[in-house]
C-alpha cells in the first residue's frame, strides 16, 4: 500500500505547538499562510489516510490434515480520503482497498479458498479489491448549494430518513445522486435524490463475502421557516422506491424504474425559551403501497422538552411509533437502516432482546433524565437520574416473547471532574414484564443489572491512568425457546505515558450463549469464555496515530444512533495508522 508511505513522507505535519497556526512551517517574511502544503488556485487539499492490517486465528482445524493453524490469514484494509478546492467548489474522493493473505491451501493437490472475499463485485483479483466507496462535488454561493455525488441526507429527528456515517459500528451509507440547499429569507429549502451506496469495505471488521446489495431509490424534500418569534417549522417529504434485487447488469439508475413502494410525510415544531423551556415536537407518517411490505401504513410522534431550573437541567421525551420498522424492510438485510429515530434508549447495554424493542413497530413510551450541576470551572460533580418507561406490543420479529411487554429501566449515575482526575459512573436495572395471556399464563420478564464506570488519576509525573470497567448480567423470562441467564463484563486499564504513548489491557468474560466467539486464555488455565488482550497505541506527531493490538474479544450486539448490528468477535494481532494532512 504505496498510500501510506507517500503520506508519512510528507513534511508539513503540525507537531507540538498548538499555537501554530502554519503548522510546523518556518514563519520568515517570505512565507505566507496560503504557502501550507498544496494549493488549488487559492484552496487547499486536505485528507486522511487510514492502514489496517489483521492477523486472524481461525481455531478449527482441517481433518485428514497435519495439525497446525492452517485456517489463519492476514487480511490488509486500506482507506485514503482526500478533499480539495476552495470557498466555491470542493472536491472529495474517498478510495478503499483490500486484500486476503494466506487464504488458501493445497490439500490432496487441488487449491481451495477458504472464504469468498467478494461475490458479484468484480476485481482482477481473487483476493484483492478496489473500491472508488465516496465521490463527492459541492458548489456553493451565497444562496444555497449544490451537491453532486455522495452526500448523507437527514430530516429531523431521523424518523423519515437518516443515512449518515455510523462509525461506531462501521456503516456508512450515503445517497449518490444529487442534492441542493436554498436560503431566501428565513426560509430554507432543500432537496435530494439519488440511490444508496452502502460502504462495501469495512475498516474494523472482517471483510467477507462482499457484495453489491441493493440500490435503493430516495428522493426527499424540506422546507424550513425560522425565526417566527421563538418559533422554527418544518415540513418534509420523502419518496422510495426499493430494489427487490442486485441489478446484475450493475445499472445504477435501476431502482428508479420501480413503482413507488413507500412514502414518508412529516411536519416539525420548535419553540425555544418559552417560558425558560425548549420544545421540540415531530409527527410523521408513513404510507406503504408494496404488497410485499408487512402494512399499510405506519407513523410515529416524537416530543422533547428542555427545562433548566437552577442547577438542573430536566429533559422530558415521549415518543409513540407504529409501523415505521416497515421502511427498513429492504434495507436491514445489508446491515443497515435508511431511517432510525430517537430510541430513548441507554444504547450500551443493548441486548439482543431490547433491540427488538429498539425495532419495534408498535411502541409507545418516553424518559424523563434529571441533572444536577454541582461546583464550577475544573472541579464539578454531575449527578442524575433517567427513567424510562415502554409499552412495546409486537411479539413477532426479533422478540422472544409471545406477549406484549411493559419495560422499566431506571439508571442513576454521576460525573465527577477536579482537576485532572474525572470519574463517570453509570448504572441501572431494566424489566421487561411479559403480560399474561388469555388463558393467564405467567411468562414472568427479562431482567437486567448493568453498571459501567470510567476513572482517570494521574499517578505521577507525565503518567496517567484510566479504568474502565463494565457489567450486566441478564435473567430471561419464559421463552418457547428457552435462553440461558447470562453474565458479561469487560475491563480496560489505559496506561498513558505522556501525551503520545498509552499502553492498554482488555479483559471480556461472557457466559452468553448466543455470543458466537470463542475467547483467547484456555491455553493459561482459564475457560473459553474468557479473552485478554494488549494494545500500544503511538501519537508522533498530532496528526498521526499508531496502534498494535494482539488477543482476543468477543462478538456481541453493538447499537449506536439508533441502529443495532451485530459484530463479530476478533482473535489475532493487528495493526493501524491513521494520518490527517
Amino acid at each position: 500500500m504505496p498510500w501510506v508511505l507517500l503520506i508519512l513522507l510528507r513534511p508539513a505535519w503540525a507537531d507540538d505547538d498548538p499555537n501554530d497556526p502554519l503548522g510546523g512551517v518556518a514563519t520568515d517574511s517570505t512565507v505566507t499562510p496560503d504557502a501550507r502544503g498544496p494549493s488549488l488556485a487559492g484552496g487547499s487539499l486536505t485528507g486522511s489516510e487510514d492502514l489496517r492490517i489483521r492477523y486472524t486465528h481461525v481455531p478449527d482445524k482441517l481433518v485428514d490434515f497435519e495439525d497446525r493453524d492452517i485456517l489463519d490469514y492476514m487480511e490488509v484494509v486500506n482507506r485514503l480520503h482526500l478533499t480539495g478546492g476552495n470557498a466555491r467548489f470542493t472536491l472529495s474522493l474517498s478510495g478503499d482497498a483490500v486484500a486476503l493473505f494466506g487464504n488458501r491451501y493445497i490439500l490432496d493437490g487441488e487449491l481451495h479458498h477458504e472464504r469468498a472475499l467478494y461475490t458479484d463485485l468484480k476485481s482482477p483479483f481473487a483476493d484483492a479489491l478496489f473500491q472508488m466507496e465516496k465521490i463527492t462535488a459541492v458548489g456553493r454561493v451565497k444562496a444555497g448549494t449544490l451537491t453532486l455525488g455522495d452526500s448523507y441526507a437527514s430530516f429531523g429527528r431521523g424518523i423519515a430518513v437518516n443515512l449518515n456515517k455510523n462509525t461506531d459500528i462501521d456503516i456508512d451509507t450515503s445517497v449518490r445522486g444529487a442534492s441542493g440547499l436554498l436560503h431566501v429569507g428565513r426560509v430554507d429549502a432543500s432537496v435530494f435524490s439519488g440511490v444508496t451506496n452502502p460502504q462495501q469495505i469495512a475498516l474494523e471488521n472482517p471483510n467477507s463475502g462482499l457484495h453489491r446489495g441493493r440500490e435503493h431509490a430516495i428522493t426527499g424534500a424540506r422546507f424550513d421557516v425560522y425565526g417566527l418569534g421563538p418559533v422554527n417549522l418544518g415540513a418534509h417529504g420523502v419518496m422510495y422506491q426499493f430494489a427487490r434485487d442486485a441489478d446484475a447488469t450493475g445499472n445504477s439508475l435501476a431502482a428508479y424504474g420501480q413503482p413507488v413502494d413507500a412514502v414518508v410525510g412529516g411536519v416539525t415544531l420548535e419553540a425555544l425559551g418559552i417560558g425558560g423551556v425548549d420544545f421540540y415536537v415531530e409527527g410523521d407518517w408513513f404510507g406503504y403501497a408494496a404488497a410485499d411490505l408487512s402494512a399499510p401504513w405506519g407513523g410515529e410522534v416524537y416530543a422533547s422538552a428542555s427545562a433548566y431550573p437552577g442547577v438542573a437541567t430536566v429533559l422530558v421525551e415521549a415518543k409513540v411509533q407504529k409501523n415505521t420498522e416497515v421502511l427498513n424492510t429492504f434495507a436491514s438485510p445489508d446491515n443497515y437502516e435508511i431511517a432510525a429515530g430517537p430510541t430513548l434508549e441507554y444504547e450500551r447495554v443493548i441486548t439482543e432482546d431490547s433491540s427488538a424493542a429498539v425495532n419495534s413497530n408498535d411502541l409507545a413510551g418516553g424518559r424523563v433524565r434529571v441533572d444536577l450541576r454541582l461546583g464550577e470551572g475544573v472541579d464539578t460533580l454531575t449527578p442524575y437520574i433517567s427513567q424510562a418507561v415502554f409499552h412495546d406490543g409486537e411479539t413477532g420479529g426479533l422478540h422472544f416473547n409471545v406477549t406484549p411487554e411493559n419495560i422499566t429501566h431506571t439508571v442513576v449515575g454521576v460525573t465527577w471532574a477536579k482537576g485532572e482526575s474525572h470519574l463517570i459512573l453509570n448504572g441501572g436495572f431494566r424489566l421487561d414484564q411479559r403480560e399474561a395471556d388469555e388463558a393467564g399464563g405467567d411468562y414472568g420478564g427479562d431482567r437486567l443489572v448493568h453498571a459501567d464506570a470510567s476513572l482517570t488519576l494521574p499517578i505521577a509525573g507525565p503518567v496517567s491512568i484510566e479504568i474502565a470497567p463494565a457489567m450486566q448480567a441478564f435473567h430471561w423470562g419464559t421463552n418457547p425457546q428457552q435462553q440461558s441467564d447470562y453474565l458479561d463484563f469487560s475491563g480496560t486499564l489505559a496506561v498513558k505515558i505522556g501525551e503520545r504513548l498509552t499502553v492498554l489491557f482488555y479483559n471480556d468474560y461472557s457466559s452468553n450463549p448466543l455470543v458466537k466467539s470463542k475467547g483467547n486464555l484456555e491455553p493459561l488455565g482459564l475457560g473459553e469464555d474468557e479473552y485478554g488482550a494488549l494494545e500500544l497505541q503511538y501519537e508522533p506527531t498530532t496528526a498521526v496515530t499508531l496502534k498494535a493490538f494482539y488477543g482476543a474479544y468477543r462478538a456481541g450486539i453493538r447499537c449506536a444512533g439508533g441502529q443495532c448490528r451485530q459484530l463479530p468477535g476478533f482473535n489475532g494481532a493487528r495493526g493501524s495508522v491513521s494520518a490527517a494532512f
